[in-house]
């Protein structure tokens, strides 16, 4: 089983963009959950940011499809770095400010350009031949250092500029994302197909959500997301303002849960050569039933730390499942359509579990909070492990 992919300037490029351009969302997340409070008009706002950061990626992910297919991916991944850095300059001129509203503005511009960032995956894939578990595995990876460095940026600028807390986070930000847009500009090649891609017919949307076999692709991202979004953004809460557990064990149990979501990526190729695919997603989907049944049964610290990190390891599992079956379903041109659609799917469930947790937790509580992703996952096994092949190209 090989454990390292062909390497070459393409895939180089691609991964650094993960790393680098990776850790806005985290940088986002912490800048806006520190100050989200503070220049909101009310408490109820004060999480709006970083929902709204989801809600682009969802919106961006409907437009990825046309910018990559008209553009090509090298183009494409240039104009999502700028919009990007758009959202960034907004986001930064709010704070000088400060404006809560015109902050929310730039959050949402920042998440649509963060969607073309996440296509990252799929690029890879289509320059790894037949290695595209493997790669799709390594970007995961590489989604580590962003995890670090997002916090590290966020705590390094917090206050390096006299224009306000946090500005200087977002100008180094900011600078280190045209760092990356220029590396794509000169490193990364120009797709050799985006002529015959561009004359060939798109894949028609319609027909595609139509197919079965889209449908069982795009299940376990979203299972996933679903999942992991739902319980993460609960557990701070029930945790710290529940059972008055400090910000050192709250953050701590976050912490380990992130490392938790990117460390297993090490492996996860040669686990998906080793189990295949189907076995890969029974296996996720134990270990999240695993997490649930732990979050329900106890409520002490080491309790939430086992939960929390056996979240992490179901959703890199199940999500690298899932972007794993779209790159071997979907070839041609109406890839970019089938990535699209699935992303704007998989974000989208993600903002909606994002933006009902605050809401569910104080509703209806922890233990029943827990089991709201029960049913999905048993639909991830019925539905779509039953019909995912045992292995596939690629693996």
């Amino acid at each position: 089983m090989q454990y390292l992919p062909r390497f070459d300037r393409r895939l180089g490029v691609l991964l650094a963009s993960q790393a680098l351009a990776g850790s806005t969302v985290p940088v986002l997340f912490i800048v806006s959950g520190i100050l989200g409070p503070a220049i909101s008009p009310s408490l109820q706002l004060s999480t709006l940011p970083v929902s709204l950061v989801v809600v682009g990626i969802a919106l961006g992910s409907t437009l990825v499809a046309a910018g990559m297919a008209r553009l090509g991916r090298k183009w494409g991944h240039a104009l999502g770095l700028l919009v990007t850095m758009a959202g960034i300059g907004l986001s930064w001129w709010a704070l000088r400010l400060p404006d809560f509203y015109v902050y929310c503005a730039g959050s949402l511009l920042t998440g649509i350009g963060c969607a073309f960032n996440n296509q990252v995956r799929f690029t890879a894939a289509d320059v790894a031949g037949e290695q595209k578990a493997l790669v799709h595995s390594w970007v995961l990876m590489f989604g580590l250092f962003a995890a670090f460095l997002g916090p590290g940026i966020a705590e390094f600028g917090r206050l390096k500029s006299p224009a306000g807390e946090y500005t200087g986070s977002l100008a180094i930000l900011f600078w280190m994302l045209l760092g990356v847009l220029l590396m794509f500009v000169v490193l990364f090649p120009k797709s050799r197909e985006h002529a015959a891609v561009h004359r060939a017919p798109k894949g028609d949307l319609r027909s595609i959500l139509g197919e079965r076999r889209f449908w069982q692709a795009v299940l376990p991202g979203a299972a996933s997301f679903v999942t992991m979004t739902l319980l993460m953004t609960a557990t701070p809460i029930e945790m710290h303002h529940n059972h008055h557990f400090s910000h050192g064990d709250t953050t701590d149990t976050i912490r380990a849960h992130i490392v938790a979501m990117y460390f297993p990526s090490l492996f996860g190729g040669l686990l998906i050569a080793w189990l295949g695919l189907r076995r890969l997603v029974w296996l996720s989907v134990l270990i999240f039933m695993a997490c649930i049944a732990v979050g329900f049964l106890g409520e002490n610290l080491h309790q939430f730390f086992l939960a929390l990190v056996l979240l992490g390891v179901g959703w890199n599992f199940l999500f690298l499942s899932g972007s794993t079956l779209i790159s071997q379903t979907y070839h041609g041109p109406g890839r970019f359509t089938a990535q699209g659609a699935n992303d704007t799917i998989v974000y989208s469930v993600q903002a909606i579990a994002s933006l009902a947790a605050g809401w569910l937790i104080f509703q209806i509580g922890w233990k029943n909070l827990v089991l709201i992703p029960v049913p999905i996952l048993l639909a991830v096994l019925w539905f779509g492990a039953r019909n995912t092949p045992k292995s596939g190209p690629g693996q």
